[in-house]
């Protein structure tokens, strides 16, 4: 897979025109393959979250290259203002350090926990009566404040770290650790790419409905990106073409 994925998006036929800003810029984000919210589609970035980046930021005339890299990666590369923007990211008061968080969501993610079929493993939402069992998480992907709290304070004793989704799920079909906190959306593509949907089940209640936003470096003033982001992605939730990129991947 190559590991940059670019493109060069302008809004509406307006290149080389008038109606640009004149403050229009050549973007560099990183991001973690996520499935379906960004990932390789034959050499080319497509997914939820990659659509509606780029078409928000084309509204404002920038145009958006994209690499995909590692989390733990991700977040160094942003921090170090070696990137524009990181996404998609879930609000943790240790990266509002270093990052300027969007005030539009960019896309809203349920998590869930995920064992195996035949596990005995029950939750009644207290994640408490859960800390015999080891759990498995992605090196440095926030899965909101309930599930990183509980892992932070130790109340989730037993945790196994992977670089990236897919060995998570490979992890957790292995038997490696008996309880897999992910995207809900993300789990179910990893698990259909295995030919495992059959063999995991999703427990209920979810953990946690959470925002996920992109976010700027503070290693220099991104403030302006940021609110072109907002603009563009209030104007596609208006005209409705944010719903739409949303069904497009439902289907």
């Amino acid at each position: 897979m190559p590991s940059t994925l670019k493109t060069i998006l302008l809004a509406s036929g307006l290149l080389a025109t008038a109606g640009l800003p004149a403050a229009a810029a050549d973007l560099k984000m990183v991001a973690l393959s996520f499935p379906p919210l960004i990932y390789d589609d034959g050499g080319k970035p497509a997914g939820i979250a990659y659509d509606i980046v780029t078409e928000a930021m084309a509204a404002a005339g920038h145009s958006v290259s994209v690499e995909i890299m590692p989390w733990a990666r991700a977040l160094d590369t942003v921090r170090e203002g070696k990137a524009d923007a990181v996404f998609t990211a879930y609000k943790t008061p240790e990266r509002e350090q270093f990052l300027t968080y969007s005030t539009q969501v960019l896309v809203p993610q349920v998590v869930s926990l995920f064992v195996a079929k035949d596990s005995p493993v029950r939750f009644d939402g207290d994640l408490a009566k859960l800390a015999g069992h080891r759990f498995g998480v992605v090196n440095q992907i926030s899965y909101g404040p309930i599930i990183d709290d509980a892992v932070k304070t130790g109340i989730l004793p037993a945790v196994e770290k992977s670089n990236d989704s897919d060995s998570n799920v490979k992890k957790l079909l292995s038997g490696r650790f008996e309880v897999m906190p992910s995207n809900r959306y993300v789990a179910q593509y990893f698990l259909k790419q295995a030919g495992a949907l059959d063999r995991v089940t999703e427990l209920t209640p979810a953990v946690q409905d959470i925002p996920s936003y992109i976010a700027f470096t503070k290693a220099r003033d991104t403030t302006k990106l940021r609110d072109d982001f907002d603009a563009g992605v209030a104007a596609m939730k208006a005209s409705g073409a944010y719903q739409r990129v949303l069904d497009k991947y439902a289907r």
